[in-house]
């Protein structure tokens, strides 16, 4: 609609400037009666002298698919003549053309009319060179954006067919500005260095080095030379590194390992004798005050909403200066200040410093760090391992680490190279050599060498237990081991997890037992029952419950009953007495199935150490087997803790009790915990931390 209202403006001036245009108003005539032949004639034999009116109207009829003689490179070559030759025009012969509707202004919309057909034409080849050639002809469309990003996009893909580094590197070359330039130079250095070092050997990394310094995957080389070098992992191996290759990054890292593998019990007579042995170690101030501390204990402690750590002596070891801290681990804690994460070490010196938002305690000489929900991994120097890229990672324990990029899981190895691509919907961490993959809606399972063991066909499968693993096939259960061989065939509706060795099994509305080879040991043939495959399990004394017409009994490991189905519940099978329930209360009876302390409790637990915590309405106390209290019913919560000690609660506060009711902690903690080496119990209190020794608080010192 815009070409042909341009048209009629143009061709409905014509009678009115005849006189004023000399022969080039018969060209306009010509065309305004749609008379292309004509008009073509005439403008051409106009062009010389009237060269901008005439250009004009030859790139009008070449612009328009109306007539024969349409063609976009002749329209374009005639509109840059009318643009040159309008410039260099007098004010009155500017004038004269415009009363022909030839002016600045439909020059410049002749020219975008052009442009466009022929960035239409560019897309209909869609092709490098069609959006080239657009580029090169129409300079100043404003098509031009959207053409060379379609050109670069088109280059892209084909340097990635191609898939070679001289591909990415002429892409490169061609196109600096791309968008994508960024992800070809990633793919360009990577393709470089894996052409290089294709026979992965020192020789070819350390000349990949040489030619490509400033290549990215020059650490990449530099680790392959390290891991090359020190494949063996003996200390032997990161000694001879160190001898081979002086100026490596990695020889602080051989040293550390060396270090850490010489003194791995971490006390000062294998201090001593490591410096004996390695004069040269280049880390001797820290050596020294590891040497100090080798045998410190250290524990967070928190006062006026600052952690620090206190030693074993409960004396203040590191200041109480920190947001958060973690605990000790390889000698390295995390700890956390003004929003930002890092790692110090014992001698309260960061060595790490705060520029992570999340940090957690070293496995294996690695740490999993965190920035803007991106994660990635560091060494005990702070060096990244794996780029703080992903959204999440799993354990670092095993030899390949589960990662998730996208919502898409693959697998690294403890340098960061990804050694299964991106491409599952979920994965599990490695479990005695094996993983669980999602592929498709389909679960497999795959080994350490990362091929499948299982392809994924199954439709769900549970959390690893290698020797014993559920799946589900066809809408039904069944059990494969590591392997891929099937233990029990998938025909069943339910099957529980292995506990106590046995699994409960569910067929055709009924349920038995099987052990861990998928042997059935008790037939199957009880009444399936809601809920059975939670309540329904052996426990460690090898009893299980079982229920008949509502009530409740015990059956063996033969399946046969060793307690009758009497009662609305049965629990906790003690040594002599068996917790049981009638008219919505507890009691205990023997083996007989003789009451033995009446029904009278709420709540109750097994006996241990000849003792068990009941409730009395909703008050907790702690009766011996005779059924007298040891305890009074006097608390609002109780539970065992550390075998011999009882945590209790009243309203908001938790303390700890004797089994004779002595109080060893009052109750006045918001929270109690016992410390990773069992020595100390950990007392929160509001804004402040406390320790205690079994039955006395230590008070925290200041040291000058």
């Amino acid at each position: 609609m815009v070409r042909k209202f341009t048209l009629i403006l143009i061709l409905g001036g014509i009678t009115s400037c005849m006189a004023l245009t000399g022969g080039l108003n018969k060209g306009y005539e010509a065309l305004s009666i749609y008379d292309y032949f004509k008009a073509k004639h005439i403008f051409e034999k106009s062009l010389k002298k009237q060269t901008a009116g005439a250009a004009y109207g030859l790139s009008v009829i070449y612009s328009l698919n109306n007539n024969p003689f349409h063609q976009l490179d002749s329209a374009l070559l005639y509109i840059n003549k009318t643009d040159t030759a309008f410039h260099l025009l007098e004010a009155k012969k500017r004038e004269k053309l415009a009363l022909l509707k030839v002016d600045s202004l439909a020059i410049f919309n002749q020219r975008a009319f052009i442009n466009q057909k022929c960035f239409e034409r560019a897309k209909e080849y869609h092709t490098i060179e069609a959006y080239n050639s657009f580029l090169k002809n129409n300079i100043g469309a404003k098509e031009a954006l959207q053409a060379i990003q379609e050109r670069d996009e088109l280059a892209y893909e084909r340097a990635k067919e191609i898939d070679v580094s001289n591909a990415y590197l002429e892409f490169m070359n061609l196109y600096p500005d791309a968008k994508q330039f960024d992800e070809v130079k990633a793919r360009y250095q990577k393709a470089l260095y894996e052409e290089y070092t294709k026979n992965n050997t020192i020789a070819n990394n350390v000349r990949f080095m040489n030619e490509h310094p400033m290549n990215a995957y020059v650490p990449q080389a530099q680790q392959n030379i390290y891991e090359l070098a020190t494949q063996g992992k003996t200390i032997a191996d990161y000694y001879s590194f160190i001898k081979t290759f002086p100026n490596h990054p990695n020889v602080p890292s051989a040293w550390r390992i060396i270090y850490g593998m010489s003194t791995q019990d971490h006390r000062a007579e294998t201090i001593e004798k490591f410096i004996t042995t390695y004069p040269e170690y280049p880390f001797k101030n820290e050596l020294q005050k590891d040497y100090q501390l080798a045998n410190a204990t250290y524990y967070p402690y928190l006062k006026d909403g600052k952690w620090g750590f206190v030693n074993d002596s409960l004396n203040v070891a590191v200041p109480a200066i920190f947001d958060w801290v973690t605990d000790f681990s390889e000698g390295l804690a995390a700890v956390g200040q003004n929003d930002k994460a890092g790692f110090i070490n014992k001698a309260g010196n960061l060595v790490i410093p705060f520029q992570y938002d999340e940090a957690e305690p070293f496995k294996n000489g690695l740490a999993m760090i965190g920035s803007d929900d991106k994660y990635g991994l560091i060494n005990k120097i702070g060096e990244i391992v794996v780029p703080v890229m992903y959204d999440d990672i799993g354990a670092l324990k095993n030899q390949f680490i589960s990662v998730e990029l996208n919502e898409k899981f693959g697998y690294i190895d403890h340098h960061g190279n990804l050694k299964v691509g991106l491409q599952f919907e979920s994965v599990g961490d490695f479990t005695n050599g094996v993983a669980y993959v999602l592929k498709e809606g389909k679960y497999g399972l795959i080994d350490t060498n990362l091929y499948y063991l299982v392809k994924p066909k199954f439709e769900w499968m549970d959390a690893l237990n290698t020797h014993f693993i559920r799946v589900q096939e066809n809408e039904l259960y069944g059990v494969i081991n590591a392997k891929g061989e099937y233990i029990l065939p998938a025909e069943y509706e339910q099957i529980s997890e292995l506990q106590n060795g046995k699994a409960l099994v569910v067929k055709d509305n009924n349920y038995g037992y099987v052990n861990a080879q998928g042997n059935v040991i008790i037939p199957i043939q009880f009444l399936n029952t809601e809920g059975v495959i939670n309540w329904g399990l052996f426990n460690d004394k090898g009893y299980a419950r079982i229920v008949s017409e509502g009530k409740y009994g015990l059956i063996d490991t033969t399946g046969n009953k060793f307690v009758p189905c009497l009662f609305e519940d049965v629990g906790e099978v003690s040594k002599n007495l068996i917790a049981i329930k009638r008219h919505g209360k507890w009691g205990f009876c023997d083996a007989k199935v003789k009451l033995q302390i009446p029904y009278l409790f709420q709540t109750v637990t097994g006996f241990k150490k000849g003792l068990s915590i009941v409730s009395l309405g909703d008050k907790y106390g702690l009766i011996d087997v005779k059924g007298s209290f040891v305890v009074k019913a006097e608390y609002d919560h109780m539970e065992w803790f550390m075998n011999d000690y009882l945590l209790v609660q009243q309203e908001d506060s938790l303390g700890v009790i004797s089994v004779s009711g002595e109080k060893l902690i009052p109750l006045e903690y918001a929270k109690i915990e016992l410390t990773r080496d069992g020595k100390l119990f950990r007392l929160f209190k509001e804004e402040d931390v406390e320790y205690q020794f079994v039955n006395q608080v230590f008070t925290i010192h200041e040291q000058p």
